[in-house]
C-alpha cells in the first residue's frame, strides 16, 4: 500500500544532503544561496547551514568578478569541473573542486546553479610539494657536474642525460636518448654484469670502465650506479666521472716510481720485486733462474771524448738492444751508471741462460750511432743460477756481481758464470 507523504520525501532528502562528505549547494546567479548542505559550511568555515546561507557566493572569491567569469563559461568546463581557490570564513584560502550545473529556464537564463565542492587543498599541497621535488631534482640533475644517464634495464636504452653528459661524449642530447649503452661501451659484457650485480642487491655500486666518444676517443670513467624510479618504471641512473687525466697521471706516477727516467726500462725497486716473484715461483716449480748483471766496456771513454750527451744515448740504446734479445718474461733494469741487471726465470736448463748471455754480449758490441759520432762499446756479464748459487734475491745479484767482474778482469766482452773460474 503506497503512502502519501508529500514532506517525508524532503526530509529524508536533507537528511541525505547533510550526511554526504561533499560540499553541495545551490545559489542563483547573483550569489546567493538557495540551499546548502551542512558539509558545505564546514568546509568553508562557517559554524553550520544558515550562518553561511547569510554570505553572497561572490564574496567567497579572493578575486573580484572571478565568479562573473565562472558563471559565462560554466557551460563549457572541459571536465565538467573546474578548480579554483575560494576564501574561508576565517580567510583562509582552500583549493576546492567545483562540479556545477546550471539550471535554466525556458529562455535559456540561468535560474540557479547546482553543484558539489570537494576539498582538495592537501592534494594541491602535495601536487606542488612533487612539483617543487621535480624541480629541485631537474636543477640538480642538469647542474650536476659529473654526466647523468638514466637507462633501462632491459636493452640498456639511454633514457634521459644532462648537459655534463652531452659536452663529455660528445654528442647532442637528442642523440644520446633512444642509444643503447652498447654503442659507447668499449667492455659491453664487463657492464652487463656489473648491472646484474647491481640488481642482485650488491651494495659496492662504483667501478671503473671505459666508454667511447663521439669522435672514437676513449674515455676512462669511474661509474657509480644506482636503482631509481624514472617516469614509474624501474630504472638505472649513473654517475659518469671522467677519469682519464687522473688515470694518466697515476700511470706517469708508476712509471716515475718503477722505471728508469733516462731509458725507460725497470728500476732497481721494479726489478727486486719481479725477482721475489720468480723466485717465489721457481721454489714451487724447481726450473732454474738466473740473474745476469751486465756491465757495459769502454762506455767512461764515449763519455771523456763525446760527452755525458751520447753517453746518454748509448745507455737507451743499450737498454732498448738488452730488452729486444731477452724472452717475453724476462726483466731488465737499470741500476744505475753502465750497470745493469736481468732476471730469467723458467729456463728449461742452465745452459739456457749461457745462450741468452752470448746473445746479449753481440746485441751490445753492434756500433752505435750518435749525434756526436759512431761509437761502440762491449759489455762483461755476470750469470748467477738459482738454486746453485743462492736462494735470496740478494745473494744471487752479489753472486753475479763477483761474476761479472771476473769477465772483466779476464778481458771484458765475456760472460762468466759464478761457479766457474773462467769467463766464456
Amino acid at each position: 500500500m503506497r503512502v502519501h507523504d508529500p514532506d517525508g520525501g524532503a526530509e529524508r532528502l536533507r537528511n541525505l544532503l547533510d550526511h554526504l562528505p561533499v560540499g553541495v549547494y545551490r545559489v542563483t546567479p547573483e550569489g546567493g544561496f538557495l540551499e546548502a548542505n551542512s558539509a558545505m559550511a564546514f568546509l568553508l568555515g562557517f559554524g553550520d547551514v544558515a550562518e553561511l546561507m547569510r554570505v553572497n557566493a561572490n564574496d567567497l572569491y579572493p578575486e573580484q568578478g572571478f565568479r562573473r567569469k565562472f558563471i559565462d563559461r560554466i557551460d563549457a568546463l572541459p571536465h565538467g569541473f573546474e578548480e579554483t581557490v575560494l576564501r574561508g570564513k576565517d580567510g583562509r584560502l582552500l583549493w576546492v573542486r567545483n562540479y556545477p550545473h546550471a539550471r535554466r529556464d525556458e529562455d535559456g537564463s540561468i535560474q540557479c546553479i547546482d553543484g558539489a565542492i570537494i576539498d582538495v587543498t592537501e592534494l594541491k599541497r602535495a601536487e606542488e610539494e612533487l612539483s617543487r621535488s621535480e624541480h629541485d631534482y631537474r636543477r640538480l640533475f642538469e647542474g650536476a657536474h659529473d654526466a647523468l644517464m638514466i637507462f633501462e634495464i632491459e636493452g640498456e636504452i639511454i633514457l634521459d642525460v644532462n648537459d655534463s653528459a652531452c659536452r663529455l661524449y660528445g654528442f647532442d642530447r637528442h642523440e644520446l636518448i633512444g642509444m643503447s649503452l652498447e654503442r659507447i661501451s668499449k667492455n659491453i659484457s664487463y657492464g652487463k654484469r656489473r648491472i646484474a650485480r647491481l640488481l642482485g642487491g650488491e651494495e659496492e655500486r662504483t667501478f671503473e670502465t671505459s666508454h667511447y666518444r663521439k669522435d672514437g676517443t676513449e674515455i676512462q670513467l669511474e661509474v657509480n650506479a644506482t636503482l631509481v624510479t624514472f617516469k614509474g618504471k624501474q630504472a638505472i641512473m649513473s654517475i659518469n666521472r671522467d677519469v682519464t687525466e687522473r688515470q694518466r697521471r697515476l700511470r706517469d706516477l708508476y712509471r716515475q716510481a718503477l722505471t728508469d727516467p733516462l731509458t725507460g726500462i725497470a728500476n732497481r725497486f721494479l726489478f727486486d720485486d719481479h725477482l721475489a716473484l720468480a723466485l717465489a715461483h721457481a721454489s714451487h716449480s724447481g726450473l732454474p733462474l738466473a740473474v745476469l748483471f751486465v756491465d757495459l766496456d769502454g762506455f767512461k771513454e764515449v763519455n771523456d771524448g763525446f760527452g755525458h750527451a751520447a753517453g746518454d744515448e748509448v745507455l737507451k740504446t743499450v737498454a732498448s738492444r738488452l730488452t729486444q734479445n731477452l724472452r717475453r718474461g724476462d726483466t731488465v733494469a737499470r741500476l744505475g751508471g753502465d750497470e745493469f741487471v736481468a732476471v730469467l726465470p723458467e729456463l728449461s736448463s742452465v745452459g739456457d741462460a749461457n745462450e741468452i748471455a752470448c746473445k746479449l754480449l753481440e746485441a751490445v758490441r753492434e756500433p752505435m750511432e750518435t749525434r756526436h759520432g759512431r761509437v761502440s762499446v762491449s759489455a762483461s756479464i755476470g750469470i748467477a743460477v738459482y738454486p746453485e748459487n743462492g736462494t735470496a734475491p740478494e745473494s744471487l745479484v752479489g753472486a753475479a756481481d763477483l761474476a761479472m767482474y771476473k769477465a772483466k778482469m779476464s778481458g771484458k766482452n765475456a760472460f762468466c758464470r759464478a761457479d766457474l773460474d773462467e769467463p766464456d
